[in-house]
């Protein structure tokens, strides 16, 4: 097994692994399911801030010497084309990696802030906060898929640790719905 495969392998048990949490404390009553709905974001959070880290690199590499030994760069499923195009790896001239790493960050602060006093007066506000960066991550999920489907050259192209990432950020937003869910049906 290469080390690429493996770093991906990781990454998407991460995914799983998470998921697999989220979906065993869903229904759980009480501190125990909320503290492991507020892990799976976390792992989640996790996962969307190393693999952003990783595609940073990737571009990185890119734009250094126009190769990367991180990724595939042909075929259908690779990262090479996508990572790589300066055209549509950015937001404002900020490589979506950097974005990635920036927004997984505040939601892991809210998230560890949670799961560190899970009765504190703050909670409501930053599980609402949790929800509205959930939903605003959505979007920009979208967008990124339409590109790689679509617009970058030689589309379309499956980025592999691009879509670990959207992934990560999807999961975000159940873990928050979960959370949302457990605070309106008293089960927190």
């Amino acid at each position: 097994m290469s080390v690429l495969s493996l770093e991906l392998g990781i990454f998407i048990v991460g995914v799983l692994g998470a998921s697999a949490l989220l979906q065993k404390n869903r229904h759980e009553a009480g501190s125990e399911g909320t503290r492991g709905t507020i892990i799976a974001g976390l792992v989640f959070t996790t996962v969307g801030i190393v693999a952003s880290g990783w595609t940073w690199s990737i571009h990185n590499s890119l734009m250094k010497s126009g190769s990367s030994s991180m990724c595939a760069s042909e075929g259908l499923v690779q990262c090479g084309s996508v990572i790589g195009d300066p055209q549509w790896n950015n937001l404002f001239g900020v490589p979506w990696g950097v974005i990635g790493i920036a927004s997984f960050a505040v939601i892991f602060f809210f998230l560890m802030t949670l799961y560190l006093d899970q009765n504190a007066k703050r909670v409501p506000q930053f599980v609402n906060y949790l929800w509205y960066l959930g939903i605003a991550g959505l979007p920009f999920v979208a967008w990124l898929v339409v590109i790689e489907l679509l617009l970058v050259e030689g589309a379309p192209h499956i980025c592999p640790y691009c879509t670990v990432i959207h992934l990560s950020m999807i999961g975000v937003f159940a873990s928050s719905y979960v959370m949302r869910e457990r605070r309106a049906n008293s089960t927190w």
